[in-house]
């Protein structure tokens, strides 16, 4: 997306930085990556501080990785929803569990011995 960037930097604390676009002040940023290439539009990731100002246009993208467990479930539960190869292969994981299960374990067991094949902890 080619976006109206500002960044700002603390005239108090230079490791400070806000960062604008269009206008409107970024919450939360954990790291900004400016990148002037001569032959191309700026570029800046948003998503390890920076120790300059910069306001131009600027390909913008933002880095969506997941900072807490919660996050990453979310993306993995998404994942496993959109694409039929990964849910085959999770539900092919947790059916050899099972079947490679003896008759005699108690579900507490085989809840665990599938959580540790998902994981890839457990590779018979």
């Amino acid at each position: 997306m080619i976006a109206n960037v500002k960044i700002e930097q603390d005239k108090e604390n230079k490791h400070i930085h806000r960062v604008f676009v269009n206008g409107e002040k970024l919450k939360r940023v954990n790291h900004i990556d400016l990148n002037i290439d001569v032959a191309e539009a700026p570029q800046v990731n948003v998503g390890i501080v920076g120790g300059c100002d910069f306001e131009g246009m600027a390909d913008v993208h933002f880095d969506y990785s997941p900072y807490t467990v919660k996050e990453a479930c979310k993306i993995l539960r998404e994942e496993i929803m959109k694409r039929n190869d990964l849910f085959d292969g999770f539900v092919s994981s947790i059916q050899t569990a099972i079947e490679e299960a003896p008759n005699y374990i108690k579900n507490r067991e085989l809840a665990e011995r599938i959580l540790k094949r998902i994981i890839g902890e457990d590779r018979h």
